[in-house]
């Protein structure tokens, strides 16, 4: 078996990492509701969505980590540290590009999810972690667990005590309460079921 290496995430390497949100996040609860899995060409927007995602995350030199076996992407964490402060810019970019390309009211879900985030927050200097993602056919070996854990190592480094992140995944609850968090609230829509969960969060 090859060695599991661990390794920021690099420009040359987006296109990997594209492929890879893409296919972990295919059935992805949350995604399915703001980008209205639905409609006709939720796989199109699906990924329009990420590929917008990826930019900001990459225009304002946020955090990668990947996981790589014989040279083959298996797994990536896209986060940010304590109190992150995107350009305006790229905050006008990923919204116009997301408006274009999945639509006006996609983009209305999404930002009524990344408000009641902000809300749940009970430290607004946490880190958060955005994306943990997995290839399908990788799952169940542990790698969620390692890019988690070297995640929170590389946040705590950076002196982030507080880490929160959210999922809509109830299998994954287990995951992150093994790894410290506490579920500290939750969030009912018709048609999605939204859980928040935070580090330090009592302190």
């Amino acid at each position: 078996m090859n060695p599991l290496l661990l390794a920021p995430l690099t420009t040359a390497q987006d296109d990997a990492a594209l492929d890879l949100l893409d296919r972990a996040f295919a059935g992805d609860p949350s995604l399915s509701w703001y980008l209205f899995a639905e409609r006709t060409g939720f796989a199109q927007r699906r990924r329009a969505y990420l590929a917008a995602y990826q930019r900001f995350h990459r225009a304002n030199g946020l955090p990668t980590l990947g996981a790589w076996q014989a040279e083959q992407l298996v797994g990536a964490t896209y986060f940010s540290l304590t109190n992150p402060q995107p350009s305006a810019s790229s905050v006008q970019a990923i919204g116009q590009s997301i408006r274009q390309q999945c639509g006006t009211d996609c983009l209305a879900r999404l930002d009524q999810l990344l408000e009641a985030f902000d809300q749940q927050l009970r430290h607004h200097d946490s880190a958060r972690i955005e994306f943990i993602a997995v290839a399908p056919d990788q799952q169940g070996r542990g790698i969620g667990s390692l890019l988690l854990s070297q995640t929170l190592e590389h946040l705590r480094q950076h002196g982030c005590l507080r880490v929160a992140l959210e999922t809509a995944e109830p299998r994954n609850l287990a995951l992150y309460l093994r790894h410290g968090f506490s579920q500290t609230g939750h969030l009912t829509l018709a048609g999605l079921q939204q859980y928040y969960l935070q580090t330090g969060a009592s302190d």
